[in-house]
């Protein structure tokens, strides 16, 4: 009995790393799948989607960055399908937002549809950049495999300043900034996407991103 709990004192943390480390590469493939879909969507609409709306989507519709982003690639979009505040992307629901595409409905991408009505009425199709894992979509924020909760983050370079400006937005009780060392940002003409760690809170050693390898902390002693 003392031997095998020896061993299996031995054994435990070797299998729980293993299975830390396993987990950790499939959320790096989906980072990588991500950053990805993203580039394909600048190359499909000319631009980075943007993480939020500085204006905010509503009240002055004509000064909505959100707005004036989907005048331009649809111009023939209707004023009354046009997102409001409520729906105004923040970096945590921005990726699932922005990558489950348009419908063929140049009057109204933004077109969809509830769960559950039959293939034959979807006459529009949302045409997504991404396969969601719909296990793990809530509040349209899509979180990593083994983090419930904390979604992926995705902050684009044009709102770097705004978002460390204003100190960093709440994400489920935990704050999260764009990357950067010393005074310069990861990613500074494209954009981030942040994994939080082990205990779902952003800023410690082992987030993950799509500008770094592996860890935050494998990053940093990199740079030394």
């Amino acid at each position: 009995i003392i031997i095998i709990s020896i061993l299996a004192a031995i054994a435990v943390p070797a299998v729980m790393r293993a299975v830390a480390t396993a987990n950790n590469a499939r959320i790096k493939t989906e980072i990588d799948m991500l950053h990805m879909a993203i580039m394909q969507y600048k190359n499909e609409y000319g631009s980075f989607p943007a993480c939020i709306d500085p204006q905010g989507a509503a009240g002055n519709a004509a000064q909505s960055t959100v707005n004036k982003h989907l005048r331009r690639i649809f111009p023939r979009i209707l004023d009354g399908n046009l997102p409001d505040k409520t729906q105004s992307p923040n970096p945590s629901s921005a990726i699932f937002g922005w990558l489950s595409g348009y419908s063929d409905d140049p009057q109204n991408p933004l077109a969809a549809y509830p769960p559950g009505t039959p293939e034959s009425q979807k006459i529009l199709k949302r045409k997504k950049l991404f396969d969601f894992d719909s296990s793990r979509i809530s509040n349209a924020m899509f979180t990593p495999p083994g983090k419930p909760n904390s979604p992926y983050i995705y902050i684009d370079s044009a709102n770097y300043d705004l978002i460390t400006n204003a100190g960093g937005f709440a994400a489920l009780g935990n704050n999260y900034l764009p990357f950067k060392v010393g005074t310069t940002y990861s990613n500074p003409d494209s954009f981030q996407i942040l994994c939080a760690g082990r205990d779902e809170k952003f800023g410690n050693d082992d987030d993950m991103s799509n500008f770094w390898p592996g860890t935050r902390k494998d990053y940093l002693d990199n740079l030394k």
